[in-house]
Parts: C-alpha cells; sequence; structure tokens
C-alpha cells in the first residue's frame, strides 16, 4: 500500500547549497510529510559515504534514505514518487509515496517546478 497523505501545505528553501523542499498535512503542526533534498555538489565524503543523492524523508529523521527514487509523475492533483526495494526498506513503506495536492497552494505551481529541476539533476524520470 502506497504512502499516501493530503498535502495542504508546500514550500521550497534553496540556502546556495542545498535545495530543500517538502509537503505536508499541516503547515505547523504536520503528522505526514515528505522533504526532499538535493546538494548543489557533492563533495569526496558525500560520495564515499553514499551520499551523494537526493535525500527523502517521511515523518521523522528515522524514516530517510538517500537515492531510491526511480520516477517522479505528476497527473492532475496527484504527485507519486516510486522507489525502489532499498528505499521503500528503509522508508518503512510497502508501497510508494502518493501525495494529493492542494491545487489551490499558492506555493505548488514554484515546489513542483522545484522537484522538476532536482529531477533533472538527478537524472530521476519526472512525468506530467
Amino acid at each position: 500500500m502506497n504512502y499516501k497523505f493530503f498535502a495542504s501545505h508546500t514550500f521550497n528553501e534553496d540556502d546556495g547549497f542545498t535545495a530543500m523542499l517538502g509537503f505536508s498535512d499541516d503547515q505547523f503542526e504536520p503528522s505526514k510529510f515528505l522533504i526532499v533534498q538535493r546538494a548543489h555538489e557533492y563533495d569526496d565524503q558525500d560520495i564515499k559515504l553514499g551520499m551523494d543523492n537526493l535525500h527523502i524523508q517521511l515523518e521523522d529523521q528515522s524514516r530517510a534514505y538517500y537515492g531510491g527514487v526511480t520516477s517522479i509523475s505528476v497527473v492532475a492533483n496527484t504527485l507519486l514518487l516510486k522507489l525502489n526495494h532499498s528505499a521503500k526498506s528503509s522508508l518503512i513503506v510497502d508501497g510508494d509515496i502518493e501525495i494529493i495536492l492542494d491545487l489551490n497552494n499558492p506555493n505548488l505551481k514554484e515546489t513542483l517546478l522545484e522537484l522538476e529541476l532536482i529531477a533533472e539533476r538527478e537524472k530521476i524520470p519526472f512525468k506530467k
């Protein structure tokens, strides 16, 4: 079964070193959320530790993984991140990540554009 929730809130930030974006069921007290991070450049230590990929997190730091996203799609009001087996295991989900988007969210378009750029940099297929 997919990890699924309605995202009433989205955000994206870029500090010049890392791009970060997120989707959550509440702006101030989220119980379900997805955070996506990607460094603009990876150093030798990142590569050595296997941290030279997209980083995703669900709900808390214990449910995080580097890489593992095999494709991303946005169809109508649904964002779907397909995961490989290792990512599913580490994130403790049986299926993929499915997020129902609030199409009236004023940050949504910008957040999805940033997600598309991250997918392009990571060579992850992105369909819309």
